[in-house]
């Protein structure tokens, strides 16, 4: 028998405890980790959200203050939208079509207030600046719109009592009229000669202004000027030779009533009185021995009254413009003149031509056309 040498028994009770090959029997490594950025070393790419709002608990904080005063009304606290809405109002909060719905608004909560007069009168307010302005039915109370409906017709009401009324309205006049000055003549008469000629009218000129009453009534309120001359039938060249000028301004005050109106015509009455400022002056010339002329004037003048009543037709030339017409008479006497001599002589030698009490007298009749410019609503 063979006997194995101990050095190779040895060597293969190693080789069978150590392995082939460490690849073989090393374990696997387990799988790496992603790495984890460290926010204290590392800048974010985009800046962080930012948080979201926390709920706010009234939501009325950040509507338009129509919607605020609105929200108080759904919530019955009357008192204070409308409150909310007086104060928004004198403040210009509201602009636009907010306007109009917020004195709308404010005219409800009067309504729910107990306060139906001022509601009234807020809703005709609100239909003054928008004529078309309505309340819905379905969504408006029932006492809120027999408010509204009540404001609505007295609306209406002015609005056709305002339209039968004539605008105001200013005009100018001339015509002619009686002019004879009987107490003048009769002095310009007295000079020893043939009577002297009646007084010559010049073209009276008048100016109004006119204002409506009721719808067929108006307040008229007018200047005139009259005019009128004669002159003594003596020579021009005697220094006795004397011309005459009567003059006034009465300032009448007249009510108008219309009889008839159409689109294009009208037929009024008036009736009017006013002071009358009334003035004589007679003028001649003397010529002295060295053939110098000086005038001389005597002047009179005092303050009467002045009354007429008549008829007035008016066409339209334009929507504006009327041709007018007036025919009426008149009682226009200044009384008598304060003069500063009345024993004067005014012809020597004839004592009927004494200054004496004397008068201006445009009385009689009076016929005017003009225009007249409607410049009211």
């Amino acid at each position: 028998m063979k006997i194995i040498h101990p050095i190779f028994v040895w060597a293969l009770l190693v080789g069978a405890a150590v392995p082939a090959t460490a690849a073989d029997t090393r374990p696997a490594k387990p799988a790496a980790k992603p790495a984890t950025a460290n926010p204290a070393t590392t800048a974010p790419a985009t800046p962080p959200a930012p948080p979201a709002p926390e709920p706010v608990e009234h939501a009325a904080a950040s509507t338009r203050p129509l919607d605020a005063a609105q929200a108080f009304y759904d919530r019955a606290e009357f008192a204070a939208a409308r409150d909310a809405l007086t104060k928004g109002l004198a403040n210009g909060q509201f602009t636009g079509d907010d306007v109009i719905l917020a004195r709308a608004l404010r005219a409800r909560c009067l309504v729910k207030l107990g306060r139906r007069l001022e509601a009234k009168e807020a809703f005709k307010g609100v239909l003054r600046t928008d004529r078309a302005f309505k309340l819905d039915p379905a969504q408006v109370p029932p006492d809120e719109m027999d408010s509204f409906r009540l404001a609505a017709q007295e609306f209406d009401s002015e609005l056709a009592e305002a339209g039968k009324r004539f605008p105001a309205s200013i005009a100018f006049s001339a015509g002619t009229g009686s002019a004879v000055n009987q107490d003048l003549v009769d002095l310009a008469s007295s000079a020893g000669v043939e009577p002297a000629d009646d007084f010559e009218g010049a073209v009276e000129l008048g100016w109004s202004v006119r204002f409506p009453l009721r719808p067929t009534w108006s307040l008229d309120l007018a200047i005139t000027r009259l005019k009128a001359t004669t002159e003594d039938k003596l020579p021009a060249a005697r220094n006795a030779h004397a011309e005459y000028t009567a003059s006034a301004m009465p300032f009448v005050v007249s009510v108008v009533r219309n009889l008839s109106t159409s689109p294009t015509r009208r037929v009024n009455a008036f009736a009017g009185v006013g002071p009358m400022l009334a003035q004589a002056i007679i003028e001649n010339q003397q010529t002295l021995v060295s053939g110098r002329l000086i005038p001389v004037q005597i002047v009179g003048h005092n303050q009467g009254w002045y009354l007429h009543a008549g008829l007035e037709g008016e066409y339209m030339l334009r929507p504006r413009l009327a041709l007018t017409a007036q025919a009426a008479m008149r009682r226009a006497n200044s009384g008598k003149l304060h003069l500063a001599r009345e024993d004067f002589e005014l012809y020597e030698s004839y004592p009927a031509s004494r200054l004496g009490e004397r008068t201006i007298d445009f009385s009689g009749w009076t016929a005017q056309i003009g225009l007249r410019a409607y410049i009211g609503y």
